[in-house]
């Protein structure tokens, strides 16, 4: 056999081990698993004034957050800014997946408190949803997702550190971080891994 012949026979078992592979990653992954179905809910989007119905077909990074919070939050939130990056480079942002966080403050978080908060990070309505309204609402979302928080009558509110990826179903499918310190963001790649598979589904 030629030296030519050789080299095309290579050529297609390398396409064909490739197409397999890609065939694997696509239609053969192992789904992620339904970790939890909560209760569809609508709040205010702070962004731009509008109701969200979480009910929009879209997949969901979600957390929960308070404007006074004095470390993780904002540190969280600022992580949410390079999320959106990494979504705009997949042509996913807003279209097919969305920034949520849920203050567990919504009496002194009003959507006018939680605009000017949001600016801080450039929140923009296309793919932001700083969401806020109805205690009892919130309440019920916090306890279906088992996220534990409680207000001191200093104003700090202790909270968990949760971070939800929720499919265009609004069934939670993975549970990453939210930021702990800043030498210990929100693990990106974790989050970007979950959320393009669900945007595939």
């Amino acid at each position: 056999m030629k030296k030519n012949s050789y080299l095309t026979v290579a050529a297609v078992v390398l396409i064909l081990v490739a197409a397999a592979g890609g065939y694997y990653y696509f239609f053969m992954k192992e789904k992620l698993p339904v970790i939890a179905e909560p209760t569809p809910f609508e709040l205010t989007n702070a962004v731009d004034g509008k109701s969200f119905n979480s009910e929009d077909g879209k997949v969901k990074v979600l957390t929960f957050f308070y404007s006074n919070c004095p470390d993780i939050c904002p540190l969280t939130l600022n992580d949410y800014r390079k999320l959106e990056k990494k979504l705009r480079s997949e042509e996913l942002y807003g279209s097919d997946v969305e920034l949520v966080a849920v203050t567990v403050d919504p009496k002194v978080d009003t959507p006018k408190v939680l605009k000017k908060y949001a600016s801080n990070f450039e929140a923009d309505a296309k793919g932001w949803k700083v969401l806020t309204g109805d205690p009892v609402v919130i309440d019920r979302l916090t306890r279906q997702l088992n996220f534990y928080y409680s207000k001191a009558e200093s104003g700090l509110v202790t909270h968990g550190t949760q971070m939800f990826i929720l499919d265009r179903d609004n069934k939670v499918r993975a549970i990453s971080s939210m930021a702990k310190t800043p030498d210990e963001p929100v693990d990106l790649e974790e989050v970007m891994s979950s959320v393009t598979q669900l945007a595939k589904e």
